[in-house]
């Protein structure tokens, strides 16, 4: 709410997006899947947030992530 130029993006539609922005999961049985992860970039296009999550059952911590922005 409140947030102009958001833009969600996801391995769903690209193959190669897990080994682009390296959240591809190495080992164990979850290996080839994607981790959960922030990343806020300026206006410029440089990231100024990354965030990812240890635990694929856990969530990020979006109030970190909106901390950033404001």
């Amino acid at each position: 709410e409140g947030l102009e130029n958001v833009e969600t993006l996801s391995g769903f539609r690209d193959e190669n997006f897990a080994k682009s922005y390296q959240t591809e999961i190495a080992d164990g049985p979850l290996a080839g899947l994607e981790s959960r992860a922030v990343v806020i970039l300026d206006e410029k296009g440089m990231v100024i947030y990354t965030q990812q999550v240890p635990e694929i059952v856990d969530e990020p911590d979006y109030e970190a992530a909106l901390a950033v922005l404001k």
